[in-house]
């Protein structure tokens, strides 16, 4: 996944096949990565920026979006890629 952050969701992910890694900060700058299993909770705060890894070439993770503006929604126009292996904007 791209080093990303959104500014109208905040999320929380369940592991549901792993080991994934996750990396995260409050900042720009990208922290250690940390691995997950099976059964892992991660909950991410509005704005905090944040990279899935699959460890094992792949894993599973259940995403649940906490939108915080009820008049405006998040979407995928809430991504801001702040870098991206695979070139999407």
């Amino acid at each position: 996944m791209s080093w990303q952050y959104h500014h109208r969701r905040a999320e929380t992910w369940r592991v549901i096949k792993g080991p994934v890694g996750v990396v995260r900060s409050l900042d720009d700058a990208q922290k250690d990565m940390i691995p997950h299993h099976n059964g892992d909770v991660i909950t991410l705060q509005k704005g905090e920026r944040h990279r899935l890894i699959g460890l094992d070439s792949w894993g599973v993770v259940a995403e649940f979006w906490q939108h915080t503006e009820a008049k405006l929604p998040s979407n995928e126009e809430d991504i801001v890629r702040l870098q991206d292996d695979y070139a999407r904007k």
